[in-house]
């Protein structure tokens, strides 16, 4: 069942007309239309208000969750994170930041970035917000178990040359 279906069923069900459906959670009319022909999904907050105006059961509250939160918005989500301009700054940063050779100064300046981009991601969807950052804790992770590597390699054979 789409999401546009269990909102307009359960409207229904509780006889309410979007007009009033809308009043109970202070959107407009037209928001619960689109709604209910799937043109937009409902945020967090007009969400919650849903759950609580149209009695909502925990099954069907799980069911509109999993809907809301598809891999497709994840996707969008991502999309937007990779080419937007903020991560050409970081680039730039991470690129100045490859210059200085104290690796206690690099260590703060990184976990001061990362803690500033996890405070962005919270703006997001709470769900997502959380998914991306444990992705790039994980890549960040695995990206520094690397240069560790590469490093010990590097020791090794500059060793054996001289």
């Amino acid at each position: 069942m789409e999401i546009s279906d269990l909102i307009k069923s359960a409207r229904i069900e509780k006889g309410l007309t979007q007009q009033q459906l809308a009043d109970a959670i202070f959107v407009t009319r037209q928001t619960i239309s689109k709604w209910e022909l799937g043109k937009s999904v409902p945020d967090q907050a007009s969400l919650v208000l849903l759950y609580q105006c149209l009695d909502i059961k925990d099954n069907e509250k799980k069911q509109l969750s999993k809907l809301i939160f598809n891999k497709q918005n994840i996707i969008l989500v991502l999309m937007v994170f990779l080419f937007s301009p903020m991560v050409i700054g970081i680039r730039f940063i991470c690129y100045k930041m490859d210059k200085i050779d104290n690796r206690k100064i690099k260590a703060i300046i990184k976990t001061i970035g990362f803690s500033v981009f996890s405070l962005c991601l919270i703006s997001l969807k709470e769900n997502v917000a959380y998914l991306l950052i444990s992705i790039f804790s994980i890549m960040y992770l695995l990206y520094q178990f690397y240069l560790s590597g590469l490093e010990k390699i590097f020791r090794f054979y500059f060793r054996a040359a001289i």
